[in-house]
């Protein structure tokens, strides 16, 4: 390749180029606006390199761009926790949702009159509400030291239970009262669970378990008189109750019997009763009868008429009726005796209720002497 002619060599400084052959054969200086030219192998075509040539894409990570890109990375870095796993509340990273969601769900809805129990707080609370509507039984407790309610909750889902007063204070009233509204009280009876047969009242004033039944939507115990000392209660609901309301016959004096009714029921004398006869205990010739005396259920409040007999000998007991006064009799039921035995036979009552209906004893001994002989009869209820 030709170089361009020198002359006057002391004039000009000594420098290196690089040079190569344009297509017409005339020497081609290389520089930025004539790069040197590279050939594919193949000759199949030439391509200067320069940057003009290959430009970069936009954004391409170059010494202008590297710092805007290392301030983008400090900044996501400073939004990351120093170390994984369990963080605080304060070094977490908050999640928020969606702007469109309420609640968790999309589209609900909360039903209305249902209020979150006391004490409660956001989902756990709503979680522990349904737990305690669904367990068999709530226990709430409560001390105070004036004329206030000492515990008063919500009876939902609950059939009733039993107030514990553990403290009563010194001369303490404690009132009980239930409520639909929770505004307008009514009292609420409760029974000493103490007493065998205790009344219902609805005031206590000494310490001992009182229960109660009740399908109110609120109940309370509420300081109605206080003087002094600390009145303490604890309540325990139960979805399952025994009937608690009325008085108890047990271990008392108490008794049901006659019962007249003429607009107003009045209650007197005994549980079931009856009246019982020794008819006889003297022995019987042979083949001789016995004959008892004609008995009537004037009282209207028997069932069944009954007998027994025990002989030595064999013999033959009877229970007879009459339907006109005793001026004849029907036997109505019999029954075998045998020597050294017992029999005992009963007849359900009928016909007209007065004294014109009587029942009696009747027994025909057998063809040997007596020694032993013991006849009985009475009237039951059942």
């Amino acid at each position: 390749m030709p170089n361009p002619p020198v002359t006057f060599p002391a004039l000009f400084t000594p420098a290196n180029a690089v040079a190569f052959t344009n297509v017409d054969g005339t020497a081609q200086m290389v520089s930025a606006a004539a790069p040197l030219p590279v050939s594919i192998s193949g000759g199949v075509s030439t391509q200067p390199v320069s940057a003009a040539s290959l430009p970069l894409p936009t954004g391409a990570a170059t010494a202008a761009n590297q710092t805007a890109t290392n301030t983008s990375l400090t900044a996501i870095s400073g939004q990351l926790p120093a170390t994984l796993g369990l963080k605080a509340a304060a070094a977490s990273l908050s999640v928020g949702v969606a702007s469109d969601l309420a609640n968790l769900e999309p589209g609900a809805a909360a039903i209305t009159g249902t209020t979150m129990p006391t004490g409660g707080t956001g989902l756990t609370g709503w979680l522990s509400a349904i737990y305690r509507s669904c367990s068999e039984g709530a226990t709430v407790s409560g001390s105070v030291t004036s004329a206030v309610p000492v515990v008063s909750v919500s009876n939902n889902a609950y059939m009733g239970g039993a107030f514990h007063v553990t403290s009563a204070g010194t001369t303490c009233t404690i009132t009980y009262e239930q409520s639909n509204d929770g505004t307008n009280w009514v009292t609420l009876p409760v029974i000493s669970a103490a007493a065998a047969n205790a009344a219902p009242v609805t005031t206590s004033t000494a310490v001992g378990v009182y229960t109660y039944v009740s399908s109110a939507a609120f109940i309370r115990a509420r300081v109605s008189t206080y003087t002094s000392g600390t009145v303490s209660v604890v309540l325990n609901q139960k979805q399952q109750v025994a009937p608690a309301s009325g008085v108890s016959l047990a271990a008392g004096s108490s008794g049901i019997g006659s019962v007249a009714v003429t607009g107003t029921a009045t209650v007197s004398g005994t549980i079931n009763p009856g009246t019982g006869f020794t008819d006889s205990t003297a022995a019987l010739a042979a083949s001789a009868t016995f004959t008892g005396t004609g008995r009537a259920n004037s009282a209207a409040q028997y069932e069944f008429f009954a007998a027994t007999a025990y002989a030595d000998q064999a013999g033959t007991l009877f229970i007879d009726q009459s339907l006109d006064t005793g001026a004849t009799y029907q036997p109505i039921m019999s029954q075998a005796v045998t020597a050294g035995g017992a029999a005992n036979i009963a007849v359900r009552m009928c016909g007209t209720v007065g004294t014109a209906t009587l029942y009696r004893v009747r027994y025909v001994n057998g063809a040997t002497l007596q020694t032993v002989f013991r006849l009985s009869s009475g009237f039951s209820a059942s």
